[in-house]
């Protein structure tokens, strides 16, 4: 395929967008653009801004959206956005516009991906045979598998994010009830996402009774990574423990014994804060059932484009498919 397609990574809180060209199996992805979506009314606005801006009229396209697929209307889980494919279609002029979740795109860019595009946060021995879990907090808790068949990877989106949260010390569940004040249910992404960060950070000050100002996510993992503020170090350290947990509690859920790799917006920002973290710990803390995940290798995605190109990848298999 010589046309430009359109591709997009779209998040609660960002949406990118790009152009991929084939000249072979590769794709150059080009002219990234990264737009705040509280800006835009609409996907279709922000999209429609894009292509002006690049002066480009693909006719094909691949949208990566941080909501389930399952219906001919996507209503987007962190964000008021909403729209059905057909309508969209039209309204950017596209022939062809595939929908998928974005962590489904981001399972899908981990062959695409170089060595360089990774750093190993825990050391294992993947079973080539059992399925990869793609998983990862950024305005939401994304899940995906990648699983083996004869035919080739086969990948699932999950809701995983949405499991209850299930604390295992002392101040988690403490954290918990803090938090459940505002929620009927404290899912794993109340706690395990941006705005979990948030909601650690806040329930911590509560359990304090220290007087903090509201924070936004970014100002609490930046205090952290300076070491300025030492509830917002230990905000970001339990979440990590959190995350982790959570992500090991999902390898036992759906055997994922070729490993895991995390994505999202927030990981690669701290990563040396996660390196030595308690994200490890939470990972291993399973219990009688340690062992089971002990071997299961940990990768962080740290390609900011990564989405991109599996978006890029998921229309390219299409269009040889048919």
């Amino acid at each position: 395929m010589t046309e430009a397609a359109l591709i997009a990574d779209i998040g609660g809180t960002n949406a990118r967008f790009a152009l991929a060209q084939w000249a072979g199996e590769t794709p150059a992805i080009g002219q990234v653009q990264k737009y705040r979506a509280a800006e835009f009314a609409a996907l279709r606005d922000v999209a429609g801004a894009y292509l002006e801006s690049v002066g480009e009229k693909p006719t094909r396209a691949c949208f990566a959206v941080a909501a389930p697929i399952d219906e001919d209307e996507i209503v987007f889980t962190n964000s008021p956005w909403r729209f059905r494919r057909e309508d969209l279609r039209q309204a950017l002029g596209l022939r062809e516009l595939l929908i998928v979740n974005d962590f489904y795109a981001l399972a899908a860019s981990v062959d695409c991906l170089g060595a360089d595009d990774f750093l190993s946060i825990k050391p294992g021995a993947p079973d080539p045979l059992s399925p990869t879990l793609v998983a990862g907090p950024g305005t939401g808790f994304g899940q995906a598998l990648i699983v083996p068949t004869k035919s080739g990877r086969k990948i699932i989106a999950t809701e995983g994010g949405h499991v209850s949260f299930a604390p295992t010390t002392d101040e988690e569940y403490e954290i918990m009830k803090l938090i459940a004040r505002d929620y009927d249910r404290v899912s794993v992404e109340r706690v395990a996402s941006g705005p979990g960060i948030m909601n650690i950070h806040r329930a911590l000050c509560a359990r304090s009774g220290a007087s903090c100002a509201p924070l936004e996510a970014d100002e609490i993992t930046a205090a952290a990574l300076k070491g300025e503020d030492p509830l917002a170090v230990k905000a970001v350290d339990l979440f990590c423990r959190i995350l982790g947990g959570a992500v090991g509690d999902a390898v036992l859920a759906t055997g994922a014994l070729g490993g895991v790799v995390l994505g999202g917006g927030i990981l690669p920002k701290i990563r040396d804060v996660l390196l030595n973290s308690r994200f490890v710990e939470g990972f291993l803390d399973k219990g009688r059932r340690r062992d089971y995940v002990d071997n299961a290798p940990i990768r962080l995605i740290v390609q900011p484009d990564a989405a991109l190109w599996g978006a890029a990848a998921v229309l390219n298999e299409h269009l040889d498919g048919n």
